[in-house]
């Protein structure tokens, strides 16, 4: 593929190594910019005098690869005026914020994304900048903050939490790649000023509409549906409902992304085509993508939203420009506008699923639709080319769902092949709903309870998919090696289908068993640990690993879901473990694990036996620190630990210092 007809497809990977390099090995940013000022001087001197073509080439994917660490550079660089800097930490400050957008809430709390203008510190206000999370708590705040209004709120600024057990989801580490350093807990409301903003008078207008859909006499579910459908707010959706569309592989449906924004686009320029005709088929693209804008900026212009909005708007423009549309231009394109606005968008898993998704469609379906075409027209329009459609999708998504979910299930493959009429049907129903909910309740009782079906026979089935455990494969642990090998393959599977041959088929076979290979030696690895582990969590939780083997050993209060979901699932899939066995803990007893031995001590035994080379214990146990001589004593928990470290140091605190993990 020769780069001066495709720059776009190279410029991308080069753009995205200079955000990885920036992210694993800082450099200062005034070298960055001296040396990439350099390369272009250099590239300006080739192109005038030398003109050589290999060398231009490999300097401009150069510049590239300087421009990505730069760009991750000037947007995570922390001005002298952030907020952070004027932090009084344990005290009640007040901060005036710009509320920017709405998080997905918990069962607790609303959650804000805001940007601070000005906060005090040591009694004086001062002007600032940064994003902030906010934290509203349901009991308190009746209401919602209003998109675009600025507050003055008095706030408990706090530090993200790191993860404190092995293979949990780093929420710090997603805050500060959103640019959001911390959080605060809304304490109280001084005062608001409303904004006039025309792009946030169309988010409003969308919270608007939601406010509506939760007072029409919908179902709960339909609420939900409707709400996370078309208006992409999952703010309230049950948890349940949500694994239940993860495990079906059909998280897309309740996700706004290129599906609605094709919808859009094409019932637009259907609709203006009746009125204005084909003779005026520019005005048309032009209004429909404007239409598709519009769309974009009242659900929030999330990577899926953005990069559909980008490509359609880029492929259309290809054709208004009288040049040949291309979709891996169209592509590449647009994720290189959003990634030079934000790059750490190539970190979001939404992001990666979305591109990634396109580009096999583009890259598989006319060679899978190659082998299940029939001759019927309408066999092949209706059936056959949406079944290449997800099967390429499925195929080139299935390693990074693996990698990111740990979990894929066989149905998900018939399910979207089925749920792609389905979906135009709920789609033009969702529709019309959202224009009968402003109508008196008397005239929505009819199309409701009708709507209510549809959405209750798509539920149901969700929910049933993600029930049958024969075909869901749960707890798939895959490392970054494996992760590429198997998705090279499937790129390289084309040229097979493509020609059909033994040495095509080479490529393909040789990554799968780079693959295999990798699996077989990680297995192995893993399958050789022992480990004693103590769990931060509330109440006591200890683990006893014996290669591939669990004992869990927990407290007989603890809700076993919770530590399942929470804290247990996500060691036993890092860890590739296969066998995990629960047991309620005997505060009496002494363990013994290999050649050492573990007591436990709660607040009834606070008395630690002899020879123990392990005592865990908590701050509600009131142990005797000062005449206890064991150098292994781990204080499990959150409660009264602050001061333990101070008062005999070297103890290990969960609390602080994540999971004490310990090997024979």
């Amino acid at each position: 593929m020769d780069i001066g007809k495709h720059p776009y497809v190279f410029y991308l990977p080069a753009l995205i190594s200079g955000i990885f390099l920036h992210s694993y090995i800082p450099v200062p940013f005034i070298p960055f910019l001296v040396f990439l000022g350099i390369l272009i001087l250099f590239l300006i001197y080739i192109v005038l005098k030398v003109r050589f073509r290999i060398l231009f080439s490999v300097i401009i994917l150069i510049c590239w690869v300087l421009l990505g660490a730069l760009l991750t550079g000037v947007n995570t660089y922390i001005p002298e005026n952030h907020y952070v800097n004027f932090e009084e930490k344990d005290k009640l400050q007040y901060i005036s914020v710009f509320v920017k957008e709405q998080n997905n809430s918990t069962e607790k709390n609303r959650r804000y994304i805001a940007e601070v203008r000005s906060i005090s510190y040591k009694n004086k206000f001062i002007h600032s900048s940064g994003k902030i999370l906010l934290l509203a708590d349901k009991a308190q705040f009746d209401s919602v903050f209003i998109l675009g209004n600025e507050y003055k709120l008095c706030v408990k600024i706090q530090e993200p939490f790191p993860p404190l057990n092995p293979h949990q989801f780093d929420y710090k580490k997603y805050l500060e790649r959103n640019y959001i350093l911390r959080t605060g807990k809304v304490e109280k409301i001084i005062s608001k000023k409303s904004h006039s903003s025309f792009k946030y008078r169309i988010k409003n207008f969308n919270q608007m509409v939601i406010r509506q859909v939760d007072k029409s006499i919908l179902s709960s579910d339909s609420k939900e549906f409707l709400k996370a459908f078309l208006l992409g707010d999952r703010s309230e959706m049950k948890r349940d409902t949500i694994e239940a569309y993860s495990k079906s592989g059909i998280m897309h449906l309740i996700a706004i992304s290129g599906m609605h924004v094709a919808f859009i686009f094409g019932t637009v320029l259907g609709i203006l085509y009746l009125f204005l005709g084909r003779k005026n088929r520019k005005a048309v693209i032009i209004i429909s993508l404007i239409f598709v804008w519009l769309f974009g900026c009242s659900v929030g212009l999330s990577s899926s939203v953005s990069r559909s909005c980008l490509m359609i708007t880029i492929y259309y423009a290809f054709e208004l420009l009288k040049r040949i549309p291309n979709i891996y231009h169209s592509l590449s394109l647009s994720a290189i506008l959003i990634l030079v606005y934000d790059p750490y968008e190539v970190y979001s898993i939404g992001f990666q699923l979305s591109y990634i998704s396109v580009f096999f469609i583009a890259w598989l379906t006319p060679w899978v639709m190659k082998y299940l075409k029939t001759k019927n027209k309408k066999v092949n329009s209706y059936i056959m080319e949406p079944m290449s459609l997800t099967l390429a999708a499925q195929l080139g998504t299935m390693p990074f769902v693996l990698y990111y979910f740990h979990q894929f299930s066989l149905l998900s493959i018939p399910a979207n092949i089925l749920l792609i009429p389905y979906t135009v049907v709920i789609m033009y129903s969702s529709l019309l709903e959202l224009l009968v909910i402003f109508l008196p309740e008397a005239f929505q009782i009819h199309y409701s309870a009708f709507y209510d079906f549809l959405v209750r026979i798509l539920i149901d089935s969700t929910h049933w998919i993600s029930s049958v455990d024969f075909f869901l494969f749960k707890n798939i642990s895959l490392s970054l090696t494996e992760l590429v090998s198997l998705a090279l393959a499937f790129v390289l599977l084309r040229y097979f289908l493509c020609k059909p041959a033994l040495k095509n088929v080479y490529p393909f076979l040789i990554c799968l068993v780079i693959f295999q290979m990798n699996r077989l030696v990680n297995d192995y690895m893993f399958s050789r640990k022992e480990n004693l582990v103590v769990f931060y969590n509330k109440n006591f939780l200890l683990g006893l690993r014996n290669g591939k083997e669990l004992l869990v050993m927990k407290d007989k209060g603890d809700d076993l879901n919770r530590i399942k979901s929470y804290v247990i699932d996500p060691y036993i899939t890092g860890e590739r473990i296969k066998k995990v066995e629960y047991k309620d803990i005997d505060y009496r007893k002494i363990y013994k694990w290999k050649s050492r031995t573990i007591q436990i001590l709660n607040k009834n035994n606070t008395n630690i036996a002899g020879a123990v080379d392990y005592v865990v214990t908590s701050g509600s146990s009131r142990v005797n620190l000062e005449k206890s001589n064991f150098k292994n004593i781990i204080f499990s928990g959150s409660a009264n630990t602050s001061k333990v470290k101070d008062e005999k140091p070297g103890l290990w605190v969960t609390g602080k210092d994540g999971a004490f993990i310990a090997t024979p």
